[in-house]
């Protein structure tokens, strides 16, 4: 009898366990970002800023992205809701990737010139 009501209750454990996550989600954040989030993802415009932290923002846009489409899909949140967070989301991914492709243009020229620089001391040295 004790070796049922133990089997029992590991069983309900691990069922409370496996189902948190789904429950949380449910009832937590509604799609809604914390603070944290929002750090993550907010832009820098510090000419300082650090390739790894442009692609932590990138990635941090994309997975926001990712998550307000499985909220969605799980019905946490409306498609009014949806679309406006979808919508917002997206243009931070894009501007993102914008300041990604106008940093590797800057670094393209950058190298054009030192390329030609190189190339007149070479002529006039020879």
């Amino acid at each position: 009898m004790d070796s049922i009501l133990l089997a029992v209750a590991l069983g309900l454990l691990s069922l409370a366990f496996v189902l948190q996550p789904l429950y949380s989600a449910r009832t937590g954040r509604r799609g809604k970002l914390t603070e944290d989030d929002n750090a993550g993802i907010a832009s820098s415009t510090s000419p300082a800023s650090t390739e790894s932290g442009q692609t932590e923002r990138e990635q941090a846009a994309r997975s926001a992205l990712h998550e307000v489409e499985l909220d969605y899909q799980l019905g946490n949140i409306t498609e009014a809701d949806y679309r406006a967070l979808r919508e917002r989301y997206t243009r931070r991914a894009l501007r993102e990737l914008k300041a990604r492709y106008d940093r590797e243009q800057e670094l393209d020229e950058l190298i054009e010139r030192q390329l030609q620089r190189l190339k007149e001391q070479d002529e006039q040295n020879t």
